[in-house]
């Protein structure tokens, strides 16, 4: 491809990208919304299990609420990321169907170019 081909695709496909952006596109929103974050309450320390002051049973106790409360942990955390996943599917979706798009367009735009 010449030299001046070449500028002419490269100034196209920048035609292209401002075109899209100028008419195709809203503005972007000015501030970006808050990140969300998990509310999951998390378990703490486990307990210790040389404690001499504590009978067996008043340490099983505390063992399995420790356990139980990690447990609730997790799922709330799984939950999260798949409440976040799901939110995004459809953005990620639309980013990649607008990537397909630039890509067949700028290969037309050359395919233009290289015919005699």
């Amino acid at each position: 491809m010449s030299i001046l081909r070449a500028r002419t695709a490269v100034l196209l496909a920048a035609a292209a990208l401002a075109a899209g952006t100028a008419f195709g596109q809203a503005a972007p929103s000015p501030t970006p919304a808050a990140v969300p974050v998990p509310k999951c309450e998390v378990p703490g320390v486990p307990p210790s299990s040389s404690s001499a002051e504590m009978g067996r049973s008043a340490q099983e106790a505390k063992r399995v609420k420790w356990m139980n409360t990690s447990k609730a942990y997790i799922d709330c955390l799984k939950r999260f990321i798949e409440e976040q996943q799901a939110a995004a599917s459809p953005h990620i979706k639309a980013s990649n169907a607008a990537v397909e798009e630039y890509n067949k367009a700028i290969k037309t735009f050359n395919e233009q170019l290289d015919a005699p």
